[in-house]
């Protein structure tokens, strides 16, 4: 298997927990090959990437993406704009061709996830034709999908996990693709840069999986019901038995939202396993973030929310996005 990430400095233990966790769950296989497209990546972090790899026998080779941004800016004619997030998240539309010319065929992690069983039914998946693999997002904003020209019936699809047919993507050129839509938009309106990039280009060659293999970590308190009322389209992709039985045996969790389990004060309901497996890594004892307890707790509240009262799930996030997202368009 060949496993991708993308990370700055600032995440690197982060990434090291997800990758532990992939070696824990995944001794059977037989080889497996970690690449990290690397932002600034410390010397430090690269060799306590090479003592996890040495741990367990396996490979991580981190891949220095030298002046990132410069070339970013030349590629765009201008100094990319990815809100707020870190310029990183477009890294993993580069990855093909960072990659070993062997490689035909990849899965992207993001680097905020834990993976909590053997993925290696993920990584055979039939793309059937398809470019790539992903999981839906149910939960993603109305406006978000409109901006994007998305139907009714069009699936929305989170970028957190991504299994690549490389040599169709080469073959389409989807890099090229992807950056021509970036010059063509106003960058700052889009709500998650990457992932929404993804979902204009590919749309209609993008195969869907199960919710399991990229499962948010909120959606412990989420309905199935609620789900399909927030996301019509939901249903046709996902049936209630299946997404209750990621719920009830996630293979991989991704920590999307604001309760981050490294954070001071938290609540989130899969911080128990991301303790467990960087206490497993060289950043054992890392301190957690501080300053966010109240905000912790206001984020737990809202979670409790949701379990009780749905569409007041759906009031409190349209006031966020109008506040935070939509603003910058």
């Amino acid at each position: 298997m060949n496993i991708v990430y993308n990370c700055n400095d600032k995440f690197a233990v982060h990434t090291a927990v997800s990758i532990t966790s992939l070696f824990e769950h995944n001794k059977s296989a037989d080889e497996i090959n970690v690449y990290i497209l690397g932002n600034g990546v410390r010397n430090l972090s690269i060799s306590r990437f090479d003592e996890t790899a040495a741990r367990y026998g396996r490979a991580i080779q981190v891949i220095d993406l030298k002046d990132y941004e410069t070339v970013l800016k030349l590629m765009l004619g201008k100094a990319p704009d990815t809100g707020s997030f870190d310029v990183t998240v477009l890294a993993r539309l580069f990855a093909p061709s960072h990659l070993p010319d062997e490689v035909s065929r990849f899965l992207y992690l993001d680097a905020d996830t834990v993976v909590l069983g053997d993925i290696s039914e993920l990584y055979d998946t039939e793309l059937s034709g398809n470019v790539c693999a992903m999981a839906a997002e149910p939960t993603i904003y109305a406006d978000t999908r409109e901006r994007l020209g998305l139907g009714a019936a069009d699936p929305y699809f989170n970028s957190g996990m991504l299994l690549v047919d490389r040599i169709a993507w080469e073959r389409e050129r989807i890099t090229a693709e992807c950056m021509d839509f970036y010059k063509s938009v106003n960058a700052g309106a889009l709500s998650f840069p990457d992932q929404d990039i993804m979902n204009f280009v590919l749309k209609g060659r993008i195969k869907h999986v199960w919710q399991g293999y990229n499962f948010f970590s909120n959606y412990a308190y989420q309905s199935y019901g609620n789900l399909c009322a927030e996301a019509p389209w939901y249903s046709a992709l996902m049936s209630k038995d299946d997404f209750e039985g990621a719920k009830a045996g996630p293979k991989v969790v991704h920590f999307a939202g604001a309760e981050r389990p490294w954070i001071k004060g938290n609540f989130n309901p899969y911080k128990n396993e991301y303790e467990k497996y960087l206490a497993m890594t060289p950043w054992a004892g890392e301190p957690k973030l501080e300053g966010q307890e109240t905000k912790m707790l206001m984020y737990h509240c809202m979670n409790l929310v949701t379990k009780l009262c749905p569409p007041a799930r759906r009031v409190i996030s349209a006031f966020y996005y109008n506040m935070k997202i939509r603003g910058r368009s």
